[in-house]
């Protein structure tokens, strides 16, 4: 794969990538990375550039309502910080531990919007439900990389993210679980496929 950065005592390659990491890691210094080398960094508290946001924007993401909104929550901040971002020319968006925050729905229009204009993601969290948006995954303890590859062989390594104090994604361990019992053939790591899999 091609390198995309060097950072930190690991490689972030050109594909989107989930980095997943446990509560002994401090990311300030790759944030202080990511800054220096001219990417688009989302965080709860940090204060971005402010582009200004369409209204086709608005639309896409079914977010009209936060035109006018005078008491917004943080998650209204939080969503009206990510929109104004995407007008920016950079190509490459990192999320600090922000993602988990926000509904399905947003995160779906997100990824498909980013894809679709050519942008990289590099996804920081705590929250393993999170591996299952994008294709790769690095797992960090300490400043250490425990473990990286591809998202279903990383997911293979139970015992692994199990000492590092993960479980399986839900949709993962119940596929599992339902393969165990002969009601399905594979184990899934989307919802929808695993529906549409039971009612076949």
């Amino acid at each position: 794969m091609k390198l995309l950065f060097e950072l930190n005592n690991k490689t972030i390659y050109d594909i989107d990538t989930t980095i997943l990491y446990t509560s002994s890691f401090k990311y300030t210094d790759d944030a202080v990375y990511y800054l220096n080398h001219d990417c688009i960094i989302i965080t709860r508290d940090r204060e971005n550039e402010f582009y200004q946001i369409s209204d086709n924007i608005f639309s896409l993401f079914h977010e009209e309502e936060l035109k006018n909104k005078s008491d917004l929550t943080e998650i209204d901040k939080l969503k009206l910080k990510i929109l104004a971002s995407l007008n920016s020319s950079r190509r490459v968006y990192v999320f600090f531990n922000v993602l988990t925050y926000l509904d399905s729905s947003f995160k779906e229009i997100l990824f498909k919007y980013l894809s679709e204009h050519h942008k990289r993601i590099i996804n920081y969290t705590t929250d393993i439900e999170e591996v299952l948006f994008l294709d790769y995954v690095v797992i960090l303890q300490d400043d250490k990389v425990i473990m990286e590859g591809a998202k279903k062989l990383v997911l293979r390594e139970e015992k692994i993210l199990k000492k590092l104090g993960f479980r399986l994604p839900f949709i993962v361990s119940l596929s599992s679980g339902l393969k165990y019992y002969g009601l399905v053939e594979k184990e899934y790591f989307d919802s929808k496929e695993l529906v549409d899999a039971l009612w076949k």
